[in-house]
């Protein structure tokens, strides 16, 4: 009895695992946590499912492309940037095994997916859910949450602002070398020469005046002096 009693135990524990383990089976990625925008080094982490794995899919999330794929000894991959893909090939591998990718992340914040597509020779298991369910029927896909960068700089965007500008004025005066100066300066300019030929013109008259009376003095003078030492000739008669 106690025998048999064992026996079921045993069965049912067997049962137990054999049905947990596609369960625990899933495609992790790590690391769990990243900055938003920055570049990071993602790892697939593929558990063994009791067949082996053939290849791996992987879809990135809107916003994210790959920079470089790291080689792995006896497998190749592809990148399809349009389908924002990478996928790994050409190998198999019956245990526990990891894919790794340097990817750009996305600028947005919060979680997002990586479903992927693990290729097996028993067939093909979709971790795409959304759900985060590990239950029986769960196949979560792997993920991230992308946080701010504390150290990132805080742009402000400053409100816009409408400056009407002041009318526009034609008088210059009050500015050096204006225009209105200008004119002035060669209304000026163009007077000197009538002031100059004006005095010019006085200094001439001035002094043809002066020697004309100069001359009139001289010749009265000489007429004065012609009288008064003429002799008489009425009162000493000649003859």
């Amino acid at each position: 009895m106690l025998r048999r009693l064992a026996f079921v135990t045993t069965l049912v524990l067997t049962s137990l695992v054999a049905l947990a383990s596609p369960a625990l089976a899933h495609v992790e990625l790590e690391p769990t946590e990243a900055l938003a925008g920055s570049t990071e080094t993602l790892t697939f982490q593929v558990a063994y499912e009791g067949a082996a794995t053939t290849g791996l899919d992987v879809r990135l999330p809107e916003g994210a492309s790959v920079v470089e794929v790291p080689e792995k000894a006896g497998w190749s991959s592809t990148v399809d940037e349009g389908e924002r893909t990478v996928s790994w090939s050409g190998g198999s591998v019956a245990t526990d095994d990891t894919f790794s990718v340097v990817v750009q992340l996305p600028t947005i914040t919060g979680q997002v997916l990586f479903p992927a597509i693990q290729l097996t020779t028993a067939g093909e298991v979709a971790w795409i859910d959304e759900a985060e369910d590990e239950g029986h029927d769960g196949h979560p896909a792997p993920r991230i949450t992308l946080t701010a960068d504390p150290n990132a700089t805080t742009t402000t965007t400053a409100p816009e602002t409408t400056t009407t500008a002041a009318p526009a004025t034609s008088t210059t005066a009050d500015l050096p070398g204006t225009t209105v100066e200008a004119a002035n300066e060669g209304d000026g300019d163009s007077a000197a020469p009538w002031l100059i030929g004006a005095g010019i013109a006085a200094l001439v008259v001035i002094a043809v005046g002066g020697m004309f009376l100069k001359r009139r003095a001289d010749a009265d003078t000489a007429a004065g002096t012609a009288t008064a030492s003429a002799p008489d000739v009425g009162a000493n008669p000649t003859w």
